[in-house]
């Protein structure tokens, strides 16, 4: 015990400076808030989009720290240039606005001069990101103690098509505009780049803001506006002049000239984080109000729009009504007076939400307006009162909001469907789609990944996300996992934990740890399968249903099987004429287990029919109590194709039409179970027949994928791909057949934003062609030729690593491939390069090649050797393309190629090598030409070649680019003089060196759907 309290004595000074170094720093445990509060006078600029203002904080410092700096955010910087973090991001995400704008269209923030109580201060841009700013102290500021903080400031408006801050004309959207203190908590502090996936956390406050502008804008603004009688009348009048209008002129949209007097307005409001405004001067209005359930509080609502979709917009304030009323009866009543949704231009999607106060972008239905001004409307609740940080924890604001928008179109929608109007169209009951409700679409944006193993951990911050799975994942998966919270604990339950939530936490900072703290006591049940395995991890809920058994009282036995991740709740429900007769909750089974059902007269038994559980394969759900295969689904012979229906075995088929040179016309039907949601096994089957030639043709994939959970490799593809198809029919019917089984390994990233792929297949090609043969014979007559049918097998062994990089501007792939068949062994590198310019498919490409054969003859080359000029369809010894003429020689047909080897656009025997060949092809658009006109060059080298006297080729020309890599048509106009001497031999004329590519690889319907981005 000495000993002990000898220790304790050394160590307990050496804890204390520690714990002061913590709490220094901003560690602390103790919950505290900053207060900030804000006055700001501006003025709007509307001939050169400017903004000047002047903007005083008074900043209250209630940590227990002492601070000697404050972080300050400078938002509009994001939009200065190419090097800013938003402008990387958007990159990443695919999204060019901003990096093709031109100076006009981009914006910053500058003329700062800060000032703390009243006295110059040092300040300086973070080195790795310009829009946010450290600003030195000249004193200490205390526990307890303020200072205010004051600035004039100017803000160049950046173009709303690039950004949520901006102006299309004379329409402005002014957010995130001014400077604004990072918020420091007992976590320190959390200064951040603007983004455009990853929102925002702010300090709670006041605002006391001041408008200048011509007199004829129409603004809405967060708060309540003072002092304005003369612009509420003006408002008012304008309310009555809309209702009066029956019928709005679209294509009137433009704007009136600005008054020459401006108007000052004034705005204030409390226990908000942000103010936003918005101002323009074609704005219809309308005016209503919505009464809150608890409080009887009136909220005015407004809603400000244009012509464009004035038709969707009469009913927006019963929209509005309805989103305060419903978010106010589920979470607690909205405290605000005011209430505003506008319409308007952004890059921000459908919508965007700022206290008090969204904007909502085009909507193609009233149904879609409904739901996205509901969903920024609630916007107030999570991410407005509740202000959690959006950047580390988005599913606080984006998942507990989309809950409730879904639980609102719910009660006002029961009866919506996914296609909307169109649910009952005839296209959409061909497609099998009329049966889909809307709240499908959530599961479906979370499946896109899930069923890959290519979603994410909802626990990890904004930007580490991918695009889909920001969406996927932080928007559809939360919603879902409260949605089969609430089903499970009931809505009443469900209903006080968020009131309770709602009541602690409003105008504060709650954690994740601080729901998790309501949740558990308001409900005190066991719920660490929605915390700790659906909202902190990526393990997937996967039940099956695999036997049912009937007492003689009539009463069941249904058993079950975990064969998912994640113990959680079970809805059993059982089926009778299309009814639900009887249901089941069961609190969860870990392995394997058997749900008793009371006696009841049952067709078949689901798991969960009502959609409110997070089923990955909802397939297996599914039993019938009587007949022989009752796990088997009904089954659905279904047209075309469909989405993949959770209470069906769909067998998909369509009509297929195909033309060659050889089959001539072909007719077949296509099998395939390919829908957006990938499977284990897929296949592809599509039989033809060809009456030219009286035989079947047609091509086949089946593959299975493995989607390993860690590791290495994030999927393995195991399968086979077949074709038959004619090849000649000069003498005798002959066919090409392709057997090729292969597999395919995809490499996981260490980071699931990360652009790279890394893939390593394997292809075994087993060809069986019908080739001619001659024989000379000797007859009393004379000599006589004699044709015959032959049969050529091939076999090849092809290894290839592939790594690519996806990315918008500068993308680029490198392929390194290895072929060997009997004595052959081939090697070759393919590295391909482009930049992109800002108008679609314009940029500039390079390719480079290199292969050489190893420990191969020349002799043995043969038809394997390395092609200067591409492949023609002859030469496509490996079948890998479509040729509409393979084996042509003379005419249209025979100028198809394929850009391989070394890709010269010009056709030539020369350069033709069994050694090794070298080439760089270089293509580029003509400047701002809107003609899909290129130019391109080629180079190329290759071992000695008893024709050629060069040792380097070249050629050069112009393409037409009708479909980028897809149809391009080569016009050479340079090349050097090996290809002259050839073409004067053999009599070639200009007509016949125009060549053209027709990639129908990349036509592929099944690829298409498989590669579709949402």
């Amino acid at each position: 015990m000495s000993m002990w309290l000898f220790h304790c004595k050394k160590i307990t000074p050496i804890f204390a400076a520690f714990s002061i170094l913590i709490t220094h720093n901003g560690y602390s445990q103790k919950y505290f808030q900053q207060q900030v509060n804000y006055v700001i006078d501006v003025s709007l600029d509307d001939n050169n989009h400017e903004l000047r203002a002047h903007e005083t904080i008074i900043y209250k410092n209630n940590s227990p720290n002492t601070l000697n700096f404050i972080y300050i955010h400078l938002w509009p910087n994001a939009y200065k240039n190419n090097s800013t973090v938003l402008a990387k991001q958007l990159i990443a995400e695919g999204n060019t606005a901003l990096y093709y704008s031109s100076e006009e269209e981009r914006g910053y923030i500058d003329g700062l001069d800060f000032k703390v109580n009243e006295d110059g201060v040092k300040w300086e841009l973070l080195k790795d990101t310009i829009d946010v700013c450290k600003l030195f102290l000249n004193s200490p500021l205390v526990s307890g103690d303020s200072i205010i903080i004051s600035t004039p400031f100017k803000v160049k408006l950046p173009s709303a098509k690039i950004s949520r801050l901006g102006h299309i004309g004379q329409s402005y959207q002014i957010t995130q505009w001014y400077p604004k203190p990072a918020v420091f908590d007992k976590d320190g502090w959390h200064y951040m780049p603007y983004l455009n996936q990853g929102e925002f956390y702010s300090e709670f406050g006041s605002f006391d803001v001041r408008i200048t502008l011509p007199d004829n804008y129409v603004l809405g603004a967060t708060g309540d506006m003072i002092d304005a009688e003369h612009e509420l009348d003006w408002l008012n009048k304008k309310v009555e002049e809309t209702k009066q209008i029956s019928s709005f002129d679209t294509a009137d949209m433009d704007f009136p000239p600005s008054s020459s007097t401006n108007k000052t307005l004034r705005f204030v409001q409390n226990n908000v984080h942000d103010f936003a405004w918005f101002c323009d001067k074609r704005y219809h209005v309308l005016k209503g109000k919505s009464i809150t359930p608890y409080s009887n509080n009136q909220v005015t609502t407004w809603a400000f729009f244009t012509n464009a979709q004035a038709h969707l917009w009469k009913k927006s304030i019963n929209y509005m009504n309805d989103a305060i009323y419903y978010y106010s009866l589920w979470n607690g009543d909205y405290p605000y007076k005011n209430c505003y949704a506008v319409d308007g231009t952004i890059a921000a999607g459908g919508g965007m939400e700022y206290p008090n106060i969204t904007i909502i972008g085009s909507a193609h239905s009233a149904f879609y307006l409904d739901h996205v001004i509901t969903h920024e409307i609630g916007h107030n609740w999570f991410y407005g009162m509740l202000g959690s940080n959006e950047r580390m924890h988005p599913w606080m604001d984006e998942g507990m909001n989309s809950f409730n928008d879904n639980r609102y179109l719910e009660t006002l929608y029961p009866d919506q469907k996914l296609l909307g109007d169109m649910a009952n169209s005839k296209i959409s009951r061909l497609l099998d789609l009329s049966d889909y409700k809307h709240k499908w679409e959530n599961e479906l944006y979370y499946l896109l990944n899930a069923v890959k193993g290519e979603d994410q951990a909802l626990n990890l911050p904004a930007e580490e996300f991918t695009s889909l799975n920001y969406g996927g994942m932080v928007y559809s998966k939360s919603a879902l996992a409260f949605d089969y919270l609430m089903a499970y604990v009931g809505e009443q339950n469900m209903d006080n934990v968020m009131q309770a939530y709602f009541d602690e936490w409003k105008f504060k900072h709650p954690q994740p740890e601080d729901f998790r703290k309501v949740v558990q006591g308001e409900l005190r049940g066991d719920l660490n399968w929605f915390f700790d395995d659906l909202l902190s991890t990526n393990k997937k809920l996967d039940y099956k249903i695999v036997f049912v058994f009937q007492y003689e009282d009539e009463s069941w036995d249904v058993g079950i099987k975990n064969v998912g991740d994640i113990t959680a709740p079970i809805f059993l429900h059982g089926i009778k004429n299309g009814k639900v007769v009887t249901k089941v909750m069961h609190s969860g089974i870990a392995n394997k287990g058997v749900i008793g059902v009371p006696p009841s007269d049952v067709d078949y038994f689901v798991i969960d029919y009502d959609n409110d559980m997070l089923e990955l394969n909802r397939n297996n759900n599914y039993i019938r109590t009587k007949g022989l295969l009752k796990k088997v689904e009904p089954i659905k012979f279904q047209f075309i194709g469909s989405l993949d229906h959770p209470n069906k075995t769909q067998l998909s088929y369509m009509p297929v039409i195909g033309w060659n040179a050889y089959n001539n016309w072909m007719f077949g039907l296509a099998l395939h179970n390919t829908t957006l949601l990938q499977k284990k096994l897929e296949y592809q089957l599509v039989p033809l027949y060809s009456p030219n030639v009286n035989d079947v043709a047609g091509y086949g994939n089946v593959t299975y994928n493995l989607f390993p959970k860690t590791g290495l490799v994030s999927r393995i593809a195991i399968g086979a791909k077949a074709k038959r198809f004619a090849q000649n029919t000069t003498l005798f019917d002959l066919n090409y057949n392709k057997v090729a089984p292969e597999l395919g390994i995809t490499f996981r990233n260490k980071r699931a934003t990360s652009p790279f792929t890394h893939k390593l297949e394997f292809q075994h090609v087993r060809l069986i062609n019908d080739v001619i043969g001659l024989n000379i014979i000797t007859t009393t007559t004379g000599n006589e030729v004699v044709y015959n049918k032959l049969i050529n097998k091939i076999n090849f062994n092809v290894l290839r690593y592939e790594l690519s990089k996806k990315h918008v501007v500068k993308p680029y792939n490198i392929r390194v491939e290895m072929q060997q068949s009997e004595d052959v062994y081939k090697t070759s590198l393919t590295a391909k390069y482009s930049i992109n310019y800002k108008e679609k498919r314009k940029g500039f490409d390079a390719r480079f090649f290199a292969g050489a054969f190893v420990a191969t003859s020349a002799n043995d080359a043969g038809a394997y050797r390395f092609r200067m000029s591409g492949q023609a369809g002859y030469q496509d010894y490996l079948f890998n393309h479509t040729y509409l003429g393979r084996n042509e020689t003379n005419g249209v047909w025979a100028k198809q190629f394929t850009e391989t080897d070394g890709a010269f656009k010009i056709f030539s025997p020369l350069g033709q090598s069994a050694e090794w060949l070298m080439a760089l092809n270089l293509k580029s658009s003509l400047g701002n030409l809107k003609l899909p006109l290129n130019v391109y060059i080629d180079m190329g080298v290759s071992a000695p070649d008893g024709r050629l006297a060069e040792t380097l080729l070249y050629n050069a020309g112009a393409s037409l680019s009708i479909y980028k890599n897809v149809f391009e048509i080569y016009f050479p106009i340079l090349f050097s003089q090996g290809f002259t001497d050839y073409h004067n031999a053999n009599g070639i004329d200009y007509v016949e060196t125009i060549r053209f590519v027709l990639n129908f690889n990349l036509l592929n319907p099944f690829e298409a759907i498989r590669n579709l981005e949402l």
